[in-house]
């Protein structure tokens, strides 16, 4: 009797947290989609960003807005850089299962000063490397940028996820009772 009483306050908290994190998610789509100055600004600054990652380690190419032109042995390669490139949606992604997951408001805050920065670094850390095999090995381009690294920034996400969930997340006093 007991159990079946804790299956269905986990349902029910389960049910909450995915109604919170749909909510947050649609209201951020809904959002962004509402006002595309919000990605496009974004995209400026990671374009700006990966240009000055590339200027660094010295590699040569033209800049137009957000085309970057490479120029190899190989010839001209374009890479264009797109709201989807910017984290902006992993990110969307990361503060919906943040702000829906139960735990104290500090709690949230520390898991997104810490988060959103980390998702934003491995991000133009992701695209200045898609840029390098785009420059060095076009062939491998489409193995990296489509499939490779999407499943690598998923997984990032989600141990950021349970890192918060694990180290910075304290029991509230009904979690605290519970136990």
């Amino acid at each position: 009797m007991n159990g079946s009483r804790g299956s269905g306050s986990f349902r029910r908290e389960f049910l909450v947290f995915l109604f919170v994190f749909f909510a947050i998610w649609l209201l951020s789509f809904l959002l962004t989609s509402r006002l595309p100055s919000l990605g496009a600004g974004l995209v400026s600054v990671v374009s700006r960003e990966i240009a000055f990652c590339l200027d660094l380690l010295e590699y040569r190419f033209d800049l137009d807005g957000a085309a970057f032109l490479f120029h190899t042995v190989r010839g001209a390669k374009k890479l264009v850089v797109i709201t989807e490139c910017t984290g902006l949606y992993t990110t969307i992604i990361y503060v919906s299962i943040i702000g829906a997951y139960p735990a104290r408001l500090s709690d949230k805050a520390l898991g997104l000063l810490i988060g959103i920065p980390s998702i934003h670094i491995l991000n133009l850390a992701r695209m200045v490397f898609i840029s390098l095999v785009l420059y060095h090995r076009p062939g491998l381009f489409d193995l990296f940028h489509g499939y490779l690294w999407q499943v690598g920034f998923v997984i990032f996400m989600l141990l950021l996820v349970i890192l918060w969930m694990g180290k910075i997340v304290r029991p509230t006093r009904s979690g605290a009772s519970d136990a």
